[in-house]
This record gives C-alpha cells, sequence and structure tokens, in this order.
C-alpha cells in the first residue's frame, strides 16, 4: 500500500496510514467527497473532504507530470501502475 500511497499528499498519506486495516482493496476519492478505504469485508468513510486542487496533484503524481502523455489511458477510464495496480478516473458517476 505504501507504493500506492506515494502519491498521496503527505497529510493525507498520514491521515490513511493512521487506520488499522490489513487489506485495502481500494481507495475511493472524489472531489467534495470523504475518502472511502475498502476491502473484501468491509469499507471504512475518513471525514476528509477532497479538493479538486488535491485530485489534480494526485494525478499530476500518477501522470508523472505529463497528464498528456497519460491521454489514452485516462480516456479507457484508467491508468495502470507498476505493479498491476489501477487508477480508475470518472468525470462524473451516476447511480
Amino acid at each position: 500500500m505504501e507504493e500506492i500511497l506515494n502519491f498521496f499528499p503527505e497529510e493525507l498519506k498520514e491521515i490513511i496510514k493512521k487506520r488499522k486495516l490489513n487489506f485495502v482493496e481500494e481507495i475511493r476519492i472524489r472531489v467534495n467527497k470523504p475518502i472511502i478505504l475498502k476491502n473484501d469485508k468491509s469499507e471504512e468513510v475518513i471525514n476528509y473532504l477532497i479538493t479538486m486542487e488535491t485530485i489534480l496533484q494526485i494525478l499530476q503524481k500518477i501522470c508523472e507530470n505529463s497528464i498528456y502523455s497519460y491521454q489514452n489511458q485516462i480516456c479507457e477510464g484508467f491508468i495502470t501502475l507498476k505493479g498491476g495496480h489501477r487508477v480508475g478516473i470518472t468525470r462524473k458517476c451516476s447511480y
């Protein structure tokens, strides 16, 4: 999980690391919504609202400061990181 957290700003990284989850399958971050950590049996909501600026910071790090070079992957809806981790990207989601 540490390799994934390296893409997050320090403050956010520390907040997530304090959680005592053994296995996290998904970290869900959305603008103006709390963070959700999910594993196979449960989910934990962290009351920390994500700003658009934070999302852009994370995306810049994931794309190695070249969002343009990841354009094709972004259009497919996800970016694959080293180790096979996937970062899903969506503009808007409806339920």
